[in-house]
């Protein structure tokens, strides 16, 4: 059993609300084989998300101790995590994201779907039979 839990794709949730963070692990427990791995500030994901090979980071700009903006350049400019599929949670507007130099190909904003984050989650990471 512990081998098959293994053998689940990790998500990361980057996300300093308790209850948003809440509420995407119940979600994503509830409609997914997954694991997940929380981090509710951006130092502690710098430090230590390179090493977990997170198969999707679903990251919120808004981070105490280090933004979700550096972060997310940082992560890029990682060789452990350049590649891996980043969706960028904000309540910010353009114009804010441009300022701190974030052009993010995934952007999901606050307050989003519940169902629109399951979609894109399922197609990046699909489900092996």
């Amino acid at each position: 059993m512990a081998e098959a839990w293994e053998k689940r794709k990790l998500i990361a949730i980057v996300e300093d609300d308790a209850h948003l963070a809440a509420m995407l692990s119940d979600m994503l427990n509830l409609f997914g084989q997954w694991r997940l791995q929380i981090f509710s500030d951006g130092q502690t994901a710098k430090d230590q998300l390179p090493e977990l090979g997170a198969a999707l980071i679903l990251l919120d700009v808004g981070l105490p101790n280090l933004d979700g903006g550096s972060l997310y350049k940082i992560l890029r400019g990682h060789s452990n995590t350049k590649n891996t599929p980043i969706i960028v949670i904000t309540g910010i507007h353009d114009w804010e994201l441009h300022r701190m130099g974030l052009q993010a190909g995934l952007l999901l904003r606050k307050p989003f779907n519940l169902q629109e984050l399951l979609t894109i989650i399922r197609a990046l990471l699909p489900e092996e039979e």
